[in-house]
């Protein structure tokens, strides 16, 4: 079995087998990144700085703590990668001009690493669970650097012109998803005298994994009160099935849940044994198949309602009657020097001032002081004498609702379908819990903590899917957002209390507790009884039973040549079949296919009979096909080709298109 992971460390020692070595502190960050966020006297809460991130710890439990009227007993996690690069390149990626020819905006080079493990030299397997898996133990690593395409010292022929690949997570995002990591053991994990009172783990209700139970194995499963069995007490924290851990394929989302596991779960790593390498088994699929992000070309009828929501008269007429569109288009016209805002304006603004690169000195204006503006409208437009105030500001949230005006419209339908995959994936983990009667586990018991690590075009459209009131569409997901949906059971319920099906949930979004926000919870309430959350999702909550067909021609990412004409094909002859009268016009098709191919052969056979062949089959062994064809007269001939033509196509072995251009530009 060959063993392949990508792993996101600082710091790896490779003398003895393949075992990570992690720094004593989590939480140093690198010595190159010691100068970050010093550029810019303020940075937009996207950017997520140390102390942006500090304020989103896990809050504590409302109440009396260890009162024992409830116990927390899972937590389903979702994330958004770090700080990144730019997810494309130029041309598409337009900001402004003089961008791509700046040395400082134009090249990115990169200095957090991937390193990929091979298969163990020794073919010594390992068993790692009781089902007989195996998993065999890397000798060595090797370390992945994008410098391939060296042109300079300084230069290379990447999309991003230095050692960065698109979208690449940079070292201030390694920094942000570990704090998360830190975030969820202050909140989950108690270690007895190791946890501090401030921490929401102190708490005995919040005590997802007790560290201080002398079990051998960290307090990994749970069965206690509850009736569903969840994780296993066998096994160590980070294994199936304490922990399940998804991703979709791409580096920034693989590696930001890595590290945040890291900084979860790093004093057992290092408990694992000199002779053990720790296994963190990681879910994903084919990229431009998941649905970790609304997918136009896995459901094209997302695409229809993306497409009702922009041709609606309600953004018609916010996008051509509001006075601070109008503002953000004139600015863009006269003092960035451009025709219209390209698309990718607001990440051109995000990733330079969060990286402490140079901002024109037309938006280098930023302050904090405007904050998320209401759709309704913003400030007062003073563009009639030239007087531009707070431009940074006023674009990100014009990008903003432009952007999410689809996820808020009609209800919220067009997340509500697109992410419908997604929740079931996160309730499949969650009614085996609050429901085990109608929703009884399949086998495995459902995690304690299940993590998914994706992009804010992950997290906004889920917030959008639990109400209008939970998210307001003007807040842009920043990076390292972290979502959380903590289920507790209640250990005193009975049928007139609050929580009539004995379990409650609690929903948080970077440290802000949300619940009271949902339709059907109590104002104030951090708790809520676990059905409200099976009513809101459940009706959407679906995979492949959802309705996708397109009523329209959608717009999905371009196949390649090879599939596109089967495609055509395909859909010419459904198109054929479906017409009045198309049966007798495929009959007769066939019919004179017949006949004409029949003569044909009969006259290639009758000419091939007059000419002399002759064929080399000396030392054949049974089975060869080999044979050559020695008639230079055979019409099959060419000069160039004198003898038998291959029948392997000249493109063989070619990649035509990329087969990942599935909405790549909205997973920014």
């Amino acid at each position: 079995m060959i063993l392949s992971a990508l792993l996101a460390l600082a710091g790896l020692d490779a003398t003895s087998g393949a075992k990570p070595m992690f720094p004593i502190s989590s939480m140093t960050l690198p010595s190159k990144e010691d100068n970050a966020y010093k550029k810019y006297d303020k940075y937009p809460p996207y950017c997520s700085t140390p102390d942006e991130m500090d304020k989103r710890a896990v809050p504590p439990l409302q109440g009396n703590s260890n009162d024992g009227s409830s116990k927390l007993i899972h937590v389903t996690a979702l994330i958004r990668h770090g700080a990144r690069t730019p997810f494309m390149g130029a041309p598409e990626y337009q900001c402004w001009p003089g961008y791509w020819d700046d040395e400082e905006t134009g090249i990115w080079n990169c200095d957090l690493k991937t390193y990929v493990s091979p298969p163990a030299a020794t073919k010594e397997p390992q068993v790692v669970d009781n089902t007989g898996l195996l998993e065999e133990v890397a000798d060595f690593l090797f370390e992945k650097r994008y410098d391939g395409l060296t042109i300079s010292p300084n230069k290379t022929g990447n999309n991003l012109n230095g050692t960065c690949q698109l979208g690449q997570l940079l070292m201030r995002g390694y920094d942000q998803e570990l704090r998360n990591g830190l975030h969820l053991r202050q909140a989950y994990f108690y270690d007895g005298d190791k946890t501090s009172d401030e921490h929401a783990a102190s708490d005995g209700r919040m005590r997802l994994f007790d560290l201080s139970k002398d079990d051998g194995h960290q307090g990994g499963g749970r069965k206690a009160s509850t009736t569903p069995v969840i994780g296993d007490p066998t096994k160590e924290v980070y294994q199936e099935p304490n922990l399940r851990y998804r991703a979709d394929d791409e580096q920034r989302t693989l590696m930001s849940g890595q590290i945040l596991l890291r900084g979860l779960f790093e004093p057992e790593l290092l408990n694992s044994g000199d002779d053990e390498t720790a296994v963190i088994r990681l879910h994903t699929g084919d990229y431009h198949l998941d649905h970790l992000a609304i997918n136009h070309y896995a459901c094209p009828k997302t695409a229809d309602l993306y497409r009702d929501a922009y041709q609606s008269d309600e953004y018609k007429k916010w996008i051509e009657e509001s006075m601070e569109v109008k503002t953000v288009k004139s600015f863009v016209k006269e003092q960035l020097d451009m025709d219209e805002m390209p698309f990718s304006m607001l990440d051109c603004m995000m990733t330079t001032i969060c990286t402490d690169r140079t901002l024109p000195q037309a938006l280098n204006n930023f302050d904090g002081s405007l904050g998320p503006t209401p759709w309704e409208e913003s400030v007062e437009s003073s563009s009639d004498n030239g007087d531009f105030t707070s431009m940074f500001e006023r674009i990100a949230n014009f990008a903003i609702k432009n952007f999410t005006f689809s996820y808020k419209y009609n209800d919220a339908a067009y997340p509500k379908l697109g992410m419908g995959p997604l929740w079931k994936e996160i309730m499949a983990n969650i009614l085996p819990i609050v429901d085990s009667a109608k929703y009884p586990s399949s086998g495995t018991p459902p995690p304690k903590l299940a993590l998914f690590s994706g992009h804010d075009t992950t997290l906004m459209p889920i917030l959008a899917t639990l109400g209008d009131n939970v998210w307001s569409g003007t807040e842009w997901a920043p990076y390292a957002s972290m979502m959380q949906i903590e289920i507790h059971e209640i250990l005193n319920s009975d049928e007139g209390s609050a929580f009539p099906s004995g379990y409650a949930f609690r929903l948080i979004f970077n440290g802000k507790v949300l619940t009271s926000k949902m339709d059907g919870c109590a104002a104030n309430s951090e708790l809520c009884d676990s059905q409200v959350l099976v009513k809101q999702v459940m009706p959407f909550a679906k995979y492949q039973e959802r309705d996708c067909a397109s009523t329209t021609a959608s717009v999905v990412p371009p196949p390649t040549e090879e599939e596109g004409l089967i495609t055509e094909m395909e859909s010419a002859t459904k198109n054929l079949f479906t017409a009045p009268g198309g049966m007798w016009v495929v009959m007769l098709l066939v019919i004179s296919s017949m006949i004409l191919g029949s003569v044909l052969t009969f006259y290639m056979m009758k000419r091939r009979m007059r000419n002399e062949y002759g064929y080399r089959r000396d030392g054949l062994a049974p089975g060869d096909l080999s044979m050559s064809v020695l008639d230079d007269e055979s019409p099959f001939h060419t000069e160039d080709s004198p003898g038998v033509d291959s029948a392997v196509a000249a493109n063989y072995g070619t990649h035509n298109g990329d087969e990942k251009k599935s909405d790549e530009n909205n997973l920014i």
